[in-house]
């Protein structure tokens, strides 16, 4: 998959509103690990169901020797789209993977948008 550092300006795909990248974790690239806030995990789920961005095959989580530990995550390919005061993030399917299985924490700002902070954006319109 792609690295893109965290809140850096979407560029994966053309997009008709301005878009900052978050979740987007590759080796050799260190991210911020903690514990997940509650919920967050589960939500990102609901959302990974609910894909946006859908691109031709899909992505192995580059930190995983087991490729099985993630089987119960739909096709990791495509994006979670959500909105925060106007400014709205793009993450990777796998994102919830990398928080539930490898400790990552995303930007707060995120974490609220996901948590129903904000404005949720999974949807064909968005």
């Amino acid at each position: 998959m792609t690295h893109y550092p965290d809140l850096s300006p979407y560029e994966y795909f053309p997009s008709r509103v301005p878009m900052v990248n978050v979740g987007w974790l590759d080796p050799p690239h260190d991210f911020p690990t903690g514990p997940a806030p509650d919920g967050l995990v589960a939500k990102l789920w609901r959302l990974a169901k609910r894909p946006r961005n859908m691109a031709r095959g899909f992505h192995w989580c580059g930190f995983c020797e087991d490729e099985d530990r993630f089987d119960d995550l739909p096709l990791a390919s495509g994006e979670i789209h959500v909105e925060l005061d106007g400014v709205r993030y793009s993450a990777p399917r796998l994102v919830a993977h990398y928080v539930r299985d490898h400790d990552y924490l995303p930007p707060q700002v995120f974490v609220d948008a996901v948590l129903g902070r904000g404005a949720h954006l999974n949807h064909p319109d968005a």
